[in-house]
């Protein structure tokens, strides 16, 4: 029993370091930046109300329906945060993002968007 329990373990702990690995790829800061430039047009400028970002690692976990979820951190705020959620596409094989969502927090520092 004991080396069932402990071989699930460690896949959990192999299956999180693979995601982090993703998360980290250039291709997922394009989407992150991508993204946040769409909340704010200016963002990641002189001009911008989203300043700076920083993705949550102890946050990245696998999605029940399929892909990566993680929350990104505005400001150096933890209460003005983004919920991603990525995918594979099926056909592609190329990271996309496939859903998410952010803080009232942020709603109020860059507006509403729909």
């Amino acid at each position: 029993m004991g080396l069932v329990v402990g071989g699930y373990t460690i896949m959990e702990i192999v299956r999180n370091h693979e995601m982090v690995q993703i998360v980290k790829r250039d291709e997922v800061k394009e989407i992150v930046e991508n993204y946040l430039r769409y909340l704010d047009n200016d963002a990641l400028t002189d001009k911008g109300k989203i300043v700076s970002y920083q993705i949550d690692e102890q946050s990245i976990e696998h999605n029940p329906m399929g892909g990566i979820m993680f929350t990104v951190f505005l400001n150096d705020d933890s209460e003005l945060y983004v919920r991603m959620t990525l995918e594979k596409h099926h056909e592609t094989g190329k990271i996309q993002q496939s859903g998410g969502g952010y803080a009232k927090k942020v709603k109020d520092l860059v507006g509403k968007k729909d």
